[in-house]
């Protein structure tokens, strides 16, 4: 690996910009959580009964945000073509690992883990100005990319379908030409932002013919709030009473031809370019929780008692650490090999960008799993965040492709002559 040019830990720069992060959040996000505890230690009082996040929450975001913008963070991974700063995907990866392997999965105050405005520091590809929307006209980018990129707005990704989560092909969301315009009619499922997003980018079918035979057939538009595209509901799912993922309908909503990004009938590429951010995305950050848990389980280890000797002593704990530091080992030399790669290629690594998201993910699964077991009756309470860990990492197994999309993504390209390991 060292012949390659890969470094395992983190360069000079990337340092410094990790270390500035956590500096940024002791001086700014902890005081602001400690000062909202009583809105933010208990999920009851985050959410309204509907499942949506009170007012009061969604402005500590938008501060966040816009501190976070003018801090320099928000935008660290934004192209420089849209206004950010261009980090590539090797800062991602240890951005993330970094992140997560200090403040961990905790919900929701920080000083007990990742605390909820943890959430809007970083703007990605589902809420932020991605790559996804390069191809926005000039018209659109003066009008809508300022208030992004200050943190004042966040726009969210429209793929999914409730008949359409990993067969992309399988889209009942269409844009018909009328008058001059673009009509969408159909529905979105699971859009993470959706309930708050100031723009939406959508996915629909434009030719259904190329649809069919998989050439094509789907179109990409940049769809403003105002235009008239509701959230029908918030969706809360793994335990939590409400969440950031929602269902969205658009019922004849009408946008020009300004409003079409890239080109006509090929929008399936900007889908991807989309998932294959966040995939590396959630495998470095899995790959962060990993490491946070297995320190909490190594220092419980050595502190708890059990037959009269701290339970560090016996073989069955030791076994278990051992296999939580292998999966967290793997998981993070993995993920910073796969980004190291994405920014020294000419290509996008996707069989590496999917072996990342599959074997991370579970990984993580592994390793909280374990910590709870260690933690014996305490790792099942809520406040040693053990239990949110191993909800999110079971969470993730499923957006941005199910770990069975990921082998048969592997499989396929490995199949197709695409079979270096290194």
């Amino acid at each position: 690996m060292e012949q390659q040019g890969i470094n395992l830990r983190p360069p000079e720069e990337i340092r410094q910009i990790i270390d500035a992060l956590f500096k940024f959040i002791e001086s700014e996000i902890i005081p602001l959580e400690k000062e909202n505890k009583k809105l933010l230690e208990n999920e009851v009082n985050m959410y309204e009964p509907n499942g949506y996040l009170k007012r009061e929450v969604l402005e500590l975001r938008k501060y966040v945000r816009k501190k976070s913008a003018k801090a320099g963070f928000l935008n660290m991974f934004v192209p420089k073509e849209l206004g950010g700063m261009g980090l590539g995907p090797l800062t991602s990866v240890f951005v993330n690992i970094s992140l997560h392997a200090k403040y961990g999965p905790g919900r929701p105050l920080i000083t007990s883990g990742k605390g909820l405005l943890i959430h809007p520091l970083i703007a990605g590809f589902v809420d932020g100005p991605s790559p996804v929307i390069l191809e926005l006209s000039d018209e659109l980018k003066k009008a809508y990319l300022p208030s992004m990129l200050e943190g004042e707005k966040t726009l969210c990704f429209a793929l999914s379908e409730p008949e359409a989560g990993s067969d992309i092909w399988s889209l009942k969301t269409r844009a018909e030409r009328k008058n001059g315009k673009w009509v969408i009619n159909g529905l979105k499922q699971w859009i993470t932002n959706g309930p708050y997003a100031d723009f939406c980018v959508v996915f629909a079918v434009t030719d259904p013919d190329l649809l069919k035979q998989k050439k094509g057939g789907i179109t990409t538009f940049f769809v403003e709030k105002e235009r008239g595209w509701k959230v029908q509901s918030v969706i809360p799912y793994m335990g939590h009473v409400g969440s950031d993922t929602g269902i969205l309908s658009f019922d004849n909503v009408e946008v020009p031809d300004s409003h079409v990004i890239g080109e006509v009938n090929f929008g399936f590429i900007k889908a991807m370019q989309g998932i294959d951010i966040g995939r590396l995305a959630i495998g470095a950050i899995c790959a962060g929780l990993s490491e946070w848990a297995l320190n909490q389980a190594i220092e419980y280890s050595k502190q708890r008692k059990a037959f009269g000797n701290p339970i560090a002593e016996y073989q069955a704990i030791q076994f278990m650490l051992a296999d939580m530091y292998i999966d967290t080992y793997t998981s993070q030399v993995l993920a910073i090999h796969c980004g190291w790669k994405a920014e020294n290629s000419d290509r996008i690594p996707v069989k590496e960008i999917s072996a990342v998201k599959a074997y991370c993910v579970e990984a993580c699964q592994r390793v909280y799993d374990r910590a709870i077991q260690i933690f014996g009756g305490m790792g099942l309470t809520n406040e040693l965040q053990l239990q949110d860990g191993w909800r999110l990492a079971r969470t993730y197994r499923i957006p941005d492709g199910t770990s069975e999309i990921q082998r048969r993504t592997i499989a396929r390209r490995l199949l197709k002559g695409d079979t270096s390991i290194l």
